[in-house]
């Protein structure tokens, strides 16, 4: 063969393209088309250098590659180029990646064990039986693991377990599943378990006998907090009330539901209203937990597991470890996480110890450094129409990118830029070179726990990209504790620029940027509904219309102000909404003290501090409706509030009432006229009735604030749209005549402002 009828091509792939077994894709892919040269990770993905003389099969070869790829992988480009090359290359090789390499390309999250894996694992005549951290190049924790990129072993916590000699044949091995898979071990050379009591004394450290003994205490309804793949999770037997109210005494919980893992599909599918879409999930990579309708509680302790609901979190085990101990004991377990109230999840060892110490009975820890812990991410899909709902956006999604081929045009100097979203439901974005990045939900900022784990998954992120932020973009809420971080950051570079975004310009833009509406002709409505968002001393807004055109967004229309007192109680205690919103209505007078009562009044009749909260008029729907309690978690009233409104929906040809039909209004909606509606056909109607004519009057009022404006395309974020009825009804109402945008791959919820910030820095700017 001479050089002279040699054709070589390079060939650069970027996207999701390493830590998903690529390389090893394309190795065995050239050596079935009898081609030279070379597979490689390089800063921008995955390089391949193909040789040969037929340029027919080179072709055919590069058009498999997309086709054919990993089950795991997203192919984001590729590009082909002809190159002139005087060296003949006499096989096809993988070819080590350089060192101290700059990469700029997606951080590959957490992958769930595959099938083939699976069955190894519960093969009895396999090495790896009963071994929970058995993986292959398409499964098992990456983001978790990493420590920086590119995604070697020796770039992972796995560096410190050297292979032996059966898992080196593997991983040299073409043909094999494990050839060139990072994560590879197994029980001779790898990660290693012990099982302890609360005390600290080793039970078991045998796989098998942990697993086994593991089943007996769960059955004797102990609590046991178990190391995953991401971080510590709880357990208890979701079969037994007593357990399940322990755990939720000794974690402070006092309604809010848990998730609870099923063994198998099958008896998933007894007890819940499990349709093909929840499958889906349930089997994908990334494996969710599903917010899935209650069929038949059979022995589950409903009661205790969800309080007043009809539905359950329901998880699949999507993990090793996570198999192993549901197959083991058989039955469904509360699989939630490992932390006390408000702090974030344990990941290490002495962590769990300390921080649960009062509420676990028995221990299985692991020798497995986990580099990013993660809670698990959650979703619901809405009755009706089937809209996805993100409600936590976490391990399985994060970290992720979003419009990297539009960070060129957008942001052509190439800035550093650290966005540091809301205090509650945090999440960062950084853009450390020409890909975006959205971390994980991290959690409320208040919580000094959680405050530290944001401020080490930064550190974490600039240690990755080697990356200093140039532009820093926060909230206008002068009292986040990302204020904080702010100032440590400018010390390490004294020219960093701030930029400070409203909180709902940030979700509106959010939406827009993961839509990709900036550059488009048309007006788009942006209906921005939450619970609170900082606009000035005396203004908290949140129920807010938007439009945006020509890079432009202007404020239009929002809720008629109510007044807003006693700080975060009256988020807490929806009563307090209610007597805000009705205006000292005596009606509400029984379910207040007299000093209440003399207090809360005359602060309300002050008006000091007004709001245009549509989380608080939620909270007000739904005590006037019969949810009498504090809120425990979140959004708890709310949820109660959409769980009425979906009996209502369900009924066959349901007759709506909108209780502001014929109601003239411009610029402000008169919310205090609705509760005052609501408040007397509470006297007469179901509260079911009432509470699906609610929902039905928000969506009636966006599209009477659509018409007027003339606007045919409408994009909706913010927490309340977390809501399902909500959803359906739009889709049900407006979809007719409107384009509608949702969150699909963000949470609607305050963990996209971060990217609403990078989104509304891209392309407006502010100071």
């Amino acid at each position: 063969m001479t050089a002279n009828l040699l054709k070589t091509y390079q060939i650069q792939i970027s996207g999701r393209v390493q830590g998903v077994g690529f390389r090893p894709f394309i190795f065995n892919l050239a050596v079935r088309f009898y081609l030279k040269g070379f597979v490689s990770n390089d800063e921008k993905g995955v390089v391949v250098f193909i040789q040969g003389e037929d340029k027919g099969q080179i072709e055919e070869f590069i058009g498999q590659i997309d086709l054919l790829k990993p089950r795991s992988s997203e192919v984001h480009s590729l590009t082909v180029s002809e190159i002139p090359t005087e060296e003949i290359f006499e096989k096809f090789f993988i070819k080590p990646t350089p060192e101290n390499l700059s990469v700029d390309i997606p951080l590959t999250p957490d992958l769930a064990v595959c099938p083939d894996c699976e069955k190894e694992i519960f093969d009895k005549n396999n090495r790896r039986y009963f071994y929970p951290f058995t993986t292959c190049t398409q499964c098992g924790p990456r983001y978790a693991l990493t420590e920086k990129f590119p995604f070697e072993r020796e770039n992972t916590s796995l560096s410190r377990f050297k292979m032996c000699p059966d898992c080196l044949q593997e991983y040299q091995t073409p043909p094999d599943a494990r050839f060139h898979s990072q994560t590879n071990t197994c029980p001779e050379c790898g990660i290693t378990m012990k099982l302890t009591d609360s005390g600290g004394e080793i039970l078991s450290e045998a796989n098998q006998e942990i697993f086994a003994l593991l089943a007996e205490e769960l059955l004797q309804g102990k609590i046991v907090a178990v190391k995953n793949t991401s971080g510590y999770l709880l357990l208890c037997d979701a079969t037994n009330a007593e357990a399940v109210r322990e755990l939720r005494r000794r974690k402070n919980r006092p309604t809010k539901p848990f998730a609870v893992m099923f063994p198998t599909l099958e008896q998933m599918s007894e007890h819940l209203q499990v349709e093909d879409f929840h499958i889906r999930e349930f089997l994908s990579p990334e494996a969710p937990v599903n917010i899935i309708k209650i069929k038949n509680s059979k022995d589950l302790a409903v009661t205790e597991i969800s309080p007043d609901m009809d539905t359950i979190g329901a998880m699949f085990p999507y993990s090793g470890m996570l198999k192993l101990i549901a197959h083991t004991f058989a039955k469904p377990l509360i699989a939630t996480s490992a932390n006390v109230h408000g702090s974030p999840i344990c990941s290490t060892e002495k962590e769990a110890i300390t921080a649960l110490r009062n509420i676990a009975d028995l221990y299985l820890h692991h020798t497995l450094e986990i580099i990013h812990p993660q809670d698990d991410s959650v979703i619901k899909f809405s009755e009706k129409y089937h809209q996805k709902i993100i409600l936590r956006r976490a391990r399985g999604y994060a970290p992720n990118l979003f419009f990297s081929d539009e960070l060129d045009k957008k942001n052509p100097d190439g800035k550093k830029i650290l966005c540091l979203g809301a205090d509650l439901k945090n999440t960062f974005t950084a853009v450390p070179n020409d890909h975006c990045y959205i971390s994980e939900y991290i959690g409320d900022l208040a919580h000094y726990g959680v405050y530290l784990r944001c401020e080490e998954t930064i550190r974490s992120y600039q240690k990755i990209f080697s990356f200093i932020p140039e532009i820093i973009v926060s909230d206008r809420h002068p009292l986040y504790e990302s204020s904080t971080l702010i100032q440590q950051l400018a010390v390490e570079n004294s020219l960093v620029k701030e930029y400070k975004i409203q909180h709902h310009e940030a979700h509106f833009a959010a939406i827009l940027g993961e839509h990709r509406l900036w550059d488009g002709s048309e007006p788009v409505l942006g209906v921005i509904w939450d619970g609170i968002g900082y606009a000035s001393e005396k203004e908290i807004r949140g129920g807010e219309f938007f439009i945006h055109q020509d890079k432009s967004i202007s404020h239009i229309a929002q809720l008629e102000g109510f007044t807003w007192i006693l700080g975060d109680k009256m988020s807490r205690m929806p009563k307090i909404s209610a007597l805000s919103l009705s205006e000292n209505d005596e009606y509400l007078k029984p379910f207040f003290s007299d000093n209440e009562w003399k207090i809360y009044t005359r602060l309300i009749a002050r008006k000091a501090i007004k709001t245009s909260s549509m989380g608080r008029v939620f909270d007000a729907v739904s005590f006037i409706l019969g949810y009498k309690h504090p809120n425990y978690f979140e959004g708890e009233a709310a949820l109660q509030l959409e769980r009425l409104a979906l009996r209502a929906y369900k009924e066959p040809d349901i007759k709506f009432t909108d209780y502001l039909h014929g109601v003239d209004f411009n610029k402000e909606i008169p919310v205090k006229k609705l509760i005052k509606t609501i408040l007397a056909e509470s006297q007469t109607q179901p509260a079911e009735t009432v509470a699906l004519n609610f929902h039905y009057t928000l969506i009636k009022t966006i599209e009477k604030i659509a018409n007027r404006a003339k606007i045919r395309s409408i994009a909706f974020s913010g927490g309340v749209f977390q809501n399902s009825v909500l959803v359906d009804l739009a889709h049900q109402l407006l979809k007719p005549d409107f384009k509608l945008y949702f969150h699909e791959k963000l949470s609607p919820n305050d963990e996209n402002i971060s990217f609403g910030q990078l989104n509304y820095y891209l392309n407006i700017k502010t100071t």
